[in-house]
């Protein structure tokens, strides 16, 4: 019977999650050497290939294939001893990686931090800057433990059995518009009214221009797209500059916008942007992940919070 090496079937895991040699070096803080080395000695001790050359790329054969499922049982079974260990030491303590796009780090992370200040003072939070279709993928390799993220359906991680979902709010995107539009006096606006306009779209990948999108579709049109920006801050300085229009989701304004562009309730249907934490299953039993999500969680619920407060929030939300 061969002997396996779990530290070599973690090399194996990683080099699934990251595609390439160059990617799992990245990760791993090994050389691509390395990783290239630590991939033939476990074909050696299994006596399998477990990679092979399709073109460019290196893919796994069906032994890899194998392998791959119990390095991801290995995985699971490490985290949860850790939590298990971290729950047996009596104490919140420990490093917690929060990946979430930017109007969340703003209005919801970073009060987190602080409510973390004060209610578990031994966890040191790490924030990335991560949209969805990027931070799901960070958290299956580890690179972050908690994510603030929209749920969408074009996302790919959207049913994994390895994840575990808690709701956080539901917002509605509102219409954008240059005060001198003439639909700037309107109290509210349907899509159908813009499909002439010029819009201005996130870029190709983004979950909100797909959301968007989706929603044009709906009501039988596709929007002329003139500008492509991930920053709302600048969307809204395009739609003041009369470039164009755009569709904003509620936390991303403030009421100072209103002095520069008119922010009008869209009416009938129109995207609605989900939001979401999200940790590995084998994770959230772990007592600095759950200290994080209790802590955005209260943020939400704070009732005189100015963004988070006409919200649609879930009531649904548990981390047992």
């Amino acid at each position: 019977m061969p002997t396996i090496d779990p530290r070599r079937l973690l090399v194996l895991r990683a080099f699934v999650l990251s595609d390439s040699v160059t990617a799992t070096a990245a990760v791993l803080h090994l050389t691509p050497s390395a990783v290239s080395q630590q991939l033939a000695a476990l074909e050696r001790e299994v006596g399998h290939a477990l990679v092979v050359r399709t073109g460019r790329k290196l893919a796994l054969t069906p032994a890899g294939r194998i392998l791959a499922r119990h390095a991801d049982e290995i995985n699971s079974q490490l985290k949860i001893a850790e939590a298990d260990l971290a729950a047996h030491a009596g104490g919140v303590l420990g490093q917690l990686r929060i990946g979430a796009f930017p109007t969340a780090i703003s209005w919801l992370v970073a009060p987190a931090i602080v409510e973390l200040r004060h209610q578990a003072p031994g966890v040191d939070v790490t924030v990335v800057d991560a949209e969805a279709h990027m931070s799901h993928r960070m958290l299956m390799r580890g690179d972050i433990d908690v994510t603030v993220s929209l749920e969408y359906e074009s996302d790919p991680e959207r049913d994994s059995p390895d994840i575990v979902k808690f709701p956080l709010y539901i917002e509605r995107f509102k219409a954008v518009l240059p005060h001198a539009h003439p639909l700037a006096g309107e109290e509210g606006i349907g899509l159908t009214q813009l499909t002439e306009e010029g819009w201005i779209m996130p870029s190709p990948g983004n979950p909100c221009r797909t959301m968007v999108l989706q929603a044009c579709a709906e009501l039988g049109f596709h929007p002329p797209i003139t500008h492509v920006s991930d920053d709302y801050r600048a969307a809204l300085a395009l739609v003041a500059a009369e470039a164009g229009i755009c569709l904003v989701p509620e936390s991303a304004l403030s009421a100072r916008d209103a002095d520069w562009v008119t922010i009008l309730p869209t009416r009938g249907i129109a995207p609605l942007r989900k939001v979401i934490m999200t940790t590995r299953r084998d994770n959230q039993g772990h007592p600095v992940v759950r200290a994080g999500l209790e802590a955005m969680r209260a943020v939400v619920a704070e009732p005189d919070s100015e963004v988070y407060g006409p919200l649609a929030r879930s009531d649904t939300f548990s981390v047992e």
